[in-house]
């Protein structure tokens, strides 16, 4: 009773109550209206399929904020686990999508990759912006692991891109080389990171909490890598992945003198139904060991 409180309270601040002609959304059968109805009855499938129909009718550029905050409303239920019920084919164990800022100095990049866990081997995977609208010309698909025991593979698809991802409806499509297909409509949010990361020192970073933690959804997660360049090459030296007490620092481990680059990412993660989101931040530095140290 508390959480559908919580959900009404948040629609409701949100909502635009009365329109130009005087009616308030309640009295209207909009998709929009539907939208904030399915939220305040907890019906987040319905809900979802009517906020599909909103994005696909409306490009009002002022409404967009709005429909950013019913996202996010639903989202304090399970972390979007119950927006979609639509279930993956045999064929296809998992299905990622990752939105990636990358901060290094002087120079900002933005990625987008879609990470598949198929048994098949896939001719293609397409992420288009609503209507048929092309993330990047500039884009890769590759097998980035095999596992010959479960006869599992990972296939990405990555695209590099000028700007963040912008919020809106997409549609995912996935196709084999033997013309087996799934594809689903994919709502991405304006995300409003709860822990960021920035340098505080040559070798420290620091960890800032912005917002309250979603207590429905995965604690952020830290990962710090360090690379070694060699023959036009990185190489992976040393990485770690934290979930809580987030360190600051490498361990004092004694790596050899030279130069290096030092990466430290904060993840997001959220669902819509089976498919995970996640939301990248990446900070990295060149990272030299002398003698002395």
């Amino acid at each position: 009773m508390k959480l559908k409180t919580c959900l009404l309270i948040g629609a409701l601040t949100s909502a635009p109550f009365v329109s130009a002609e005087g009616l308030s959304w309640f009295d209207r059968n909009s998709p929009l209206t539907q939208t904030h109805k399915h939220l305040l009855n907890g019906d987040l499938k319905a809900m979802l399929a009517s906020l599909v129909e909103v994005w696909q009718l409306e490009d009002n550029v002022t409404l967009k904020p709005h429909l950013n905050e019913l996202l996010l409303q639903s989202l304090e239920v399970d972390c979007g686990k119950s927006l979609d019920s639509k279930t993956l084919p045999e064929w296809l164990n998992g299905v990622v999508v990752k939105r990636t800022e990358i901060q290094s100095p002087g120079r900002d990049a933005f990625r987008a990759t879609v990470e598949v866990q198929t048994s098949l081997e896939i001719a293609d995977i397409s992420l288009m912006r609503w209507v048929d609208k092309s993330i990047s010309s500039d884009n890769t698909l590759e097998i980035v692991r095999e596992n010959n025991q479960s006869g599992i593979a990972t296939y990405s698809k990555r695209y590099n891109i000028n700007n963040k991802l912008a919020m809106g409806l997409y549609r995912l499509d996935i196709v084999t080389n033997d013309n087996a297909s799934w594809s689903s409509w994919l709502i991405l949010d304006d995300p409003k990171p709860n822990m960021t990361v920035r340098w505080a020192s040559k070798d420290h970073w620091q960890v800032e909490q912005h917002t309250l933690l979603n207590p429905n959804c995965p604690l952020p997660k830290l990962n710090a890598t360090l690379y070694d360049y060699v023959d036009e090459t990185y190489n992976q030296v040393w990485s770690g992945n934290y979930e809580s007490d987030y360190p600051t620092s490498l361990p004092n481990d004694n790596y050899t003198p030279g130069r290096y680059v030092l990466a430290v990412s904060m993840i997001h993660r959220r669902w819509q139904g089976k498919i995970i989101i996640e939301q990248a931040q990446i900070i990295s530095k060149t990272y030299d060991v002398s003698v002395e140290e």
